[in-house]
């Protein structure tokens, strides 16, 4: 569990589901991390998949919860650097890329709130967890994202093809840099 300024960030629990079908149903979140908007089996599926990432690599997507609410996800997620397909760090080997990723309900937008969710989880992956290199992958045309991973020093560095489109590779810098 990570506590910010105004955020909680912990593990995602089932209980989470219906505070999540507020994200999963928002047709802007999904159009950025891929998938269509849905209901329920939807949330449910997304809960699901976080605590088996969690599982699977010790790290994954932290609940965000703002006000005893889920609002989003914040977190670690692994690539397979030659398909550029999800995957584990047992999977991918020495071809494993651990990214930090943020998405946010459309309604906490524009607060900064990924910004200082995904900042202090940069600070854990690379202390508690001993995160060598963190890149984040953001679609070209997220400009919303591409604020986020500028303020927090990231860099980018090459244009890559996920299952879901272009993606920029933005590389993050070691240690927490001062607020922007």
């Amino acid at each position: 569990m990570i506590e910010t300024e105004r955020l909680l960030l912990r593990k995602p629990q089932h209980e989470d589901v219906d505070d999540v079908l507020g994200f999963v149903g928002d047709d802007e979140v999904m159009r950025w991390i891929g998938g269509e908007a849905g209901g329920r089996e939807a949330a449910i599926d997304q809960v699901e998949r976080w605590i088996a990432r969690w599982d699977a690599n010790g790290v994954g997507q932290f609940a965000v919860v703002l006000d005893g609410r889920v609002i989003g996800r914040v977190g670690l997620l692994v690539w397979d650097e030659r398909s550029w397909e999800t995957s584990s760090y047992q999977s991918a080997g020495e071809h494993a890329v651990t990214e930090l990723g943020w998405a946010l309900a459309s309604a906490h937008w524009g607060n900064g709130l990924a910004t200082e969710a995904a900042r202090a989880v940069r600070v854990w992956a690379f202390a508690e967890r001993g995160v060598e290199r963190l890149i984040s992958l953001i679609d070209p045309r997220n400009v919303r994202s591409i604020r986020v991973a500028d303020k927090l020093g990231a860099v980018p560095e090459e244009l890559v093809t996920t299952d879901h489109g272009p993606a920029l590779v933005w590389v993050h810098p070691h240690g927490q840099l001062p607020a922007r």
